[in-house]
């Protein structure tokens, strides 16, 4: 499987939904194949993930690429060799792309709070001009999960001649409230921490004490207590292991882009795009995903029928928490091959 990964460094403004401009943006990418106009597929990312989909594996308990092992490769879902993948990273993630830890070229030091706000629809900006950048003018499918469907969806209706279909995995039109809210509290909690100075932290002395705590209260959100159960010992080896990952996350994830993507994330609601979308449209669900829970993404599904999208809703059987979707491609094989198939 041949791989390439780079980052685009655009010496044009991106315009973002605040109204302000975004100066010399750039986007990471990977990609699986050889991604070309009219067959590549494009994977879009979820609130923790890199843009490295299939690795390579870090040597930490936080895990932010590889993410994509059991869905993209050699007879798995996403074959490179019938469908080349391309992987952007979203604006605010820390891996690569425009965010709070990206070095302005002009002054040398990170953007930091200077970045504006940024949102779903500026995410999907970003993904279009990097596309479009590779040469890709038509896609066969926009595949995301999590937040990276949300953008998929977006992207969709900004672009609508884009793609001929979008698969959103884990995700509904927005979040549950009580989940936005715990999301859009991210920069109150860094802000209360000394550590983190306004923003003006050093790499190496950021705000740990918070972020493991953002973290360990985003991971009861990603994996319920039976799947935990399932891959650990006892209720002490869940507990180690889950601290032992909040723990390497706050010496890895870049606090102010962790709520820069919180934000965006928590204040994106994308019904108000479905009747731009020509794409025909899949909803993965998770029987017990607390970010997209069935009954939301149901009423998603609704929503788009009623706006004259041509959609579809599969929930997958096993194990459904947010952080497994991924886990097992045999879950994904035939939904995601039916599907594909009738747009190729």
């Amino acid at each position: 499987m041949i791989q390439a990964t780079g980052t685009h460094l655009f010496t044009s403004l991106l315009p973002l939904e605040e109204g302000e401009l975004l100066r010399n943006p750039q986007v990471a990418w990977a990609a699986y194949g050889e991604p070309c106009d009219g067959k590549a597929v494009v994977l879009l990312h979820d609130l923790s993930h890199s843009h490295r989909a299939v690795g390579p594996v870090e040597d930490s308990a936080y895990q932010p690429s590889g993410w994509a092992r059991e869905l993209v490769g050699p007879g798995l879902p996403l074959d490179p060799d019938t469908m080349p993948v391309i992987v952007p990273g979203l604006l605010g993630s820390p891996f690569g792309s425009t965010s709070p830890a990206t070095v302005d070229l002009a002054t040398g030091e990170r953007l930091g709070l200077s970045l504006p706000p940024l949102t779903v629809l500026d995410m999907a900006r970003g993904v279009s001009a990097l596309l479009r950048a590779r040469g890709l003018n038509h896609v066969r499918a926009l595949v995301g999960v999590g937040l990276g469907a949300q953008v998929a969806l977006r992207l969709a209706a900004l672009f609508p001649d884009l793609s001929d279909a979008v698969v959103a995995i884990g995700a509904a039109r927005a979040l549950p409230e009580g989940v936005r809210e715990k999301l859009g509290l991210a920069w109150q909690l860094l802000r209360a921490d000394p550590d983190f100075r306004e923003g003006l932290y050093e790499p190496d002395a950021m705000p740990r004490k918070t972020m493991r705590r953002l973290r360990l209260d985003f991971q009861k959100l990603l994996f319920g207590r039976e799947y935990l159960s399932r891959r650990h010992a006892d209720a002490e080896a869940v507990r180690t292991a889950l601290e032992a990952e909040a723990e390497s996350f706050s010496e890895t994830f870049d606090a102010s882009s962790w709520a820069t993507l919180c934000s965006a994330y928590a204040g994106c609601d994308v019904a108000d795009c479905f009747a731009q979308i020509r794409a025909r449209v899949l909803l993965v669900a998770g029987n017990s995903d607390v970010l997209a829970p069935v009954n939301r993404v149901r009423d998603t599904y609704h929503l788009l029928s009623a706006a004259g999208v041509s959609a579809r809703m599969v929930e997958l059987p096993g194990p459904g928490d947010h952080g497994a979707l991924l886990s097992e491609p045999e879950r994904l094989r035939a939904p995601l091959g039916d599907f594909l198939r009738r747009v190729g």
